[in-house]
């Protein structure tokens, strides 16, 4: 069995409406073209105006360990905000050129000295 299969249906209705509400902004923030988070108190205000007054940051927590669409999600959190994955934020690391690198440079210049010793 899986762990969701345990959960009660309160717990996967909260849920839900968590990661619905955090999908809302970052749908709010991708068609801005921006970076988006929103400060933990608001989330929580949000989720009792809903109907879930026990919600609070442990349970947002336990939620996020056990859920990987909730981690789909969010980009990270901690006790003030929540930074909510965009397509800004996914766009702006960009692709690493190996070749141009500082840290391969050094390991070519020590295969170009241990070449020449060899020789």
């Amino acid at each position: 069995m899986r762990f969701v299969e345990f959960q009660d249906s309160k717990t996967i209705e909260l849920q839900s409406a968590v990661v619905n509400t955090l999908n809302n902004i970052r749908g709010d923030a991708n068609d801005a073209e921006q970076t988006t988070e929103i400060s933990f108190n608001a989330l929580e205000q949000i989720m009792k105006n809903t109907g879930y007054p026990q919600f609070n940051y442990s349970l947002f927590k336990k939620m996020y360990d056990s859920s990987e669409t909730l981690k789909s999600v969010v980009d990270d959190f901690d006790h003030e905000k929540i930074i909510i994955k965009t397509e800004k934020e996914m766009a702006k690391d960009e692709p690493m050129n190996y070749d141009n690198i500082g840290s391969t440079d050094v390991v070519k210049k020590m295969a170009k000295s241990a070449l020449k010793k060899r020789i």
